[in-house]
């Protein structure tokens, strides 16, 4: 470790001033791709297991780099940062959103890299509040799920791309109330809406679905 650390310090000494400033950009940018990682990961083990696919793996370590590379191009130009604030006005989410969490989840992970521009201890702060609040909320969940008797009805549309023998297997659920198909080659692009009576039911069909399910979203059923 000693070695190690001698090593960047004689690299340091030997760095010009841009060139300083790009190493510990580099830093930056791995530490960001890191707590964007753990953030994401750690959600992921506390009931939001659709967070362990390679694509929301691949935002979680993407998104908080491209907030800090942003802000760091846009810091120090005036123009360009006008320019860019306006380029970003029209970008927009052309997938739907599961739910509120999930944009908030995105917001989060730009805001690592946001704040890994002005201060990493910042940074730090933030990725240690992000990875422990799913435990308070899991907690806060469960007592109140013991204090009260019946949690009411929920209801949940999904839409997923999946095989034949997946197919005819989550249609044959006794949750299901409709759902649409369309043929995709050898698979099967379903759109359904479920009804459940215990959120623990919506949790065991999440849990065995969620990696083959690409989107959902789940409310109080107003009409039970």
């Amino acid at each position: 470790m000693q070695d190690l650390l001698e090593i960047f310090i004689l690299v340091y000494k030997k760095l010009s001033a841009e060139n300083i400033v790009l190493f510990f950009l580099l830093i930056k940018i791995g530490f960001c791709a890191l707590g964007g990682l753990t953030v994401t990961y750690v959600h992921s083990k506390f009931s939001y297991k659709w967070l362990r696919n390679n694509y929301n793996i691949y935002v979680g370590i993407t998104l908080p780099v491209i907030g800090l590379v942003i802000t760091t191009v846009i810091g120090s130009n005036i123009a360009l940062s006008i320019g860019m604030i306006g380029a970003l006005s029209i970008v927009r989410f052309r997938t739907p959103i599961r739910t509120p969490y999930e944009l908030v989840h995105y917001f989060s992970l730009l805001t690592i890299g946001i704040s890994a521009k002005v201060d990493l201890s910042i940074t730090v702060v933030l990725i240690i509040l992000l990875s422990i609040l799913p435990y308070f909320i899991k907690r806060f969940s469960l007592i109140k799920d013991n204090t009260s008797g019946s949690d009411g009805k929920l209801s949940l549309n999904f839409q997923g791309l999946m095989k034949e023998n997946d197919f005819k297997k989550i249609t044959s659920d006794k949750n299901i109330r409709n759902y649409s198909v369309k043929n995709e080659g050898d698979k099967y692009d379903i759109s359904g809406f479920m009804i459940f009576d215990k959120s623990v039911d919506k949790d065991k069909f999440l849990n065995e679905w969620s990696s083959k399910i690409n989107s959902y979203n789940v409310d109080l059923d107003e009409n039970n």
